[in-house]
């Protein structure tokens, strides 16, 4: 989930600034524009992949209700996968600590996701604790000095991707997005609505909840 702002008024921003020529859509053009903008290394087909997964109706244009559908369907996914990971080994040794804020998922510094690696008895959780750690910087994408649950998973994520193939991705042709796509999006979207100051407050990051 998105805390403290819904994905509805997170859709209306975002769309207002995608949609430059105020048409009440955008095109894929639009998106290879903004992102042009914001990443020299934009890719093209990554683009794709986020313009089909918003696109609901197939029709190339992306309207703002089905931005606002899509982000909802978007975070649901990616907190039912954070869900099921969490759970993998389930009551073996310690869970992993809460949040270190107010019970919602505000993200570990560096040092703390290096103290909950040496600290549990979760082999997995270690791994990705120890994983994020070492390559800290790459996996905080807003870069708040905390990595999320959310840019965790998306982290390793893309990590696993680009280790089994680089390929995959592009040759993708599915309306909804796969599994390992979904991390991608999500960065893509969160690069976003940093570029365009939309996460001016902590608040409208996205990311999930615990």
């Amino acid at each position: 989930m998105i805390s403290s702002i819904s994905t509805s008024q997170i859709a209306s921003s975002l769309f207002s600034k995608l949609d430059t020529k105020s048409q009440g859509y955008i095109e894929k053009a639009d998106l290879e524009t903004a992102f042009s903008s914001i990443s020299s290394d934009s890719d093209s087909s990554s683009v794709d992949e986020l313009f089909t997964a918003l696109d609901s109706d197939s029709d190339g244009k992306v309207t703002e209700d089905e931005m606002s559908s899509g982000l909802d369907t978007l975070m649901s996914q990616l907190n039912s996968q954070f869900d099921s990971m969490r759970m993998q080994g389930g009551g073996q040794g310690m869970p992993p600590p809460p949040p270190p804020s107010e019970g919602q998922d505000e993200g570990y510094t560096q040092d703390e996701l290096t103290s909950i690696a040496s600290s549990t008895d979760d082999s997995q959780l270690a791994s990705l604790m120890t994983e994020v750690a070492e390559n800290f910087e790459e996996a905080d994408t807003n870069q708040d000095g905390k990595v999320t649950g959310q840019e965790a998973m998306a982290y390793k994520e893309s990590s696993s991707e680009s280790s089994s193939s680089t390929t995959s991705s592009s040759s993708s042709t599915s309306t909804s997005a796969s599994s390992s796509s979904l991390s991608q999006i999500a960065q893509q979207i969160q690069q976003l609505i940093t570029a365009y100051g939309l996460d001016s407050s902590s608040s409208s990051s996205l990311s999930y909840t615990a």
